[in-house]
């Protein structure tokens, strides 16, 4: 990945193309446009459609709440995949290419699946001027006007990659108030499991670009290595002496560290959402069967004993797709959109709920394993114990080193901090684009598909 373009002094500020008064209708496909402004928290009180009645009423665990977020949130979805869609010839960047592809991949088969529940409930498909109609006062928030879309279909090269960055900040920003609100308001299941992979996905989302953004700015900025040939998105990353390995949309890669070699590690493809441990030791994924894959979906846990060739299935298979895990010998900690945290004693054979919460990532540093949540910012969980404890410090991403004497952490605007005893933390440096971090006792490895920064 090269370093970034000159982008920030040369941005229109995203305020400048609002419209007086408000955000007008945006035009985003043959049936859906959309309001701005800010977006309440979801109420019972205010699902007065005798439409919404009917779709919940003979449905069991299914609330107003549950309809209205896929109503909303499907024409939302919808304009990310069209700004998406934009960057394929408009963008200069490669982060800003890479991250489009990643937020149409993800998003279009979201717009499928809250499609089927609607029709499942009986409930109507809705275009956003619709969707705003019957739910009242509810806005979709940081959805863009017809300016602010005719603004960045105009633009090119680094003035479309900064206004790309900035509406899709605001844009992730408005999906996720709306997952927190069905989190609170809803009642059925696989919504709230959506919603949290909305919250996570989004939030590591706005990660790199608030990193992209700010690292023109910053001296502190790692320089980038390229890594070649590229790979799909990585999830994890652990270090192993001169080498990265990684986990990504279709198995395992190993990344030189000097040169940004990549090599493929076995002949998995498996999507390993979540991936951790020891080269030396045990390796342990979760994630998708992918291409020529016998497994159901999910993978529950895997585990390999050889640095990742080959993969054995420990447990939950069918079951659980872990979106994160933490390693300590035996003992595992993993999340999945469910939503409890999972704690197994036994490398993952046997699994006791803790509590339920919905993190970005998480490490395991000491006796505790440390969390980075959007609305809590780190928190720390002694497996066994009832609930978490705050820490008073930030995060989204977070690493142990592979010897345990260093928690790394990156926050939101992309600047690297490091502690040795959890609890007093050094600022040492920030990255530019982020997908998964690891770390040694001096170093941080920010990787991402086609680039590696090493801070400091």
């Amino acid at each position: 990945m090269t370093s970034r373009m000159t982008l920030a002094r040369k941005a229109v500020p995203l305020g400048a193309l609002l419209i007086t008064g408000g955000l007008l209708l945006a035009a985003c496909s043959s049936d859906s446009s959309a309001h701005g402004g800010a977006h309440d928290s979801m109420s019972e009180e205010q699902m007065t459609s005798e439409q919404m009645d009917q779709a919940t009423a003979d449905q069991p665990g299914v609330s107003p709440a549950d309809v209205m977020f896929a109503q909303m949130m499907i024409p939302h979805h919808e304009q990310a995949v069209v700004m998406a869609d934009l960057a394929d010839s408009r963008a200069s960047a490669p982060v800003i290419v890479d991250l489009a592809r990643e937020i149409k991949g993800a998003q279009a088969p979201e717009i499928d699946l809250m499609s089927s529940w609607l029709e499942a409930w009986g409930a109507e498909r809705m275009s956003s001027d619709d969707a705003m109609g019957a739910h009242g006062s509810h806005g979709m928030a940081g959805m863009l006007s017809e300016e602010q879309l005719a603004a960045l279909a105009q633009a090119q090269g680094a003035e479309f990659d900064a206004l790309f960055a900035q509406a899709m900040i605001e844009h992730h920003q408005g999906a996720v108030q709306m997952a927190r609100d069905v989190l609170e308001d809803g009642a059925d299941p696989d919504v709230a499991a959506l919603a949290r992979e909305i919250i996570v996905t989004q939030e590591k989302e706005i990660l790199q670009l608030q990193s992209f953004l700010g690292g023109e700015e910053s001296s502190a900025a790692a320089a980038t290595v390229p890594v070649a040939p590229a790979l799909a998105h990585v999830h994890g990353a652990v270090v192993d002496d001169g080498d990265l390995v990684v986990g990504t949309h279709d198995g395992v890669h190993r990344i030189s560290i000097a040169t940004g070699q990549s090599t493929r590690v076995g002949s998995s493809q498996d999507d390993f959402m979540g991936f951790t441990g020891q080269v030396s030791g045990t390796l342990v994924a979760s994630g998708h069967p992918g291409p020529g894959s016998e497994l159901p979906n999910p993978l529950g846990l895997l585990a390999s004993d050889d640095g990742g060739a080959t993969w054995e299935v420990r447990s939950l298979l069918g079951e659980v797709d872990f979106h994160g895990l933490a390693v300590n010998a035996d003992q595992i900690v993993g999340w999945d959109t469910r939503g409890p945290l999972q704690w197994s004693t036994d490398g993952g054979r046997n699994w006791t709920e803790g509590p339920v919460l919905t993190p970005t990532s998480l490490a395991w540093f000491g006796d505790d394993v440390w969390l980075a949540t959007p609305d809590q910012g780190l928190v720390t969980w002694r497996p066994g114990d009832p609930d978490v404890t705050a820490v008073d410090a930030p995060g989204v991403l977070v690493a142990s080193s592979s010897d345990g004497t260093a928690l790394w952490r990156v926050d939101i605007d992309g600047t690297v901090h490091r502690t040795a005893d959890g609890s007093a933390w050094e600022q040492v440096g920030s990255v530019t684009s982020i997908e998964a971090l690891a770390a040694d006792a001096d170093r941080a490895y920010a990787v991402t598909a086609t680039g590696l920064q090493i801070v400091p």
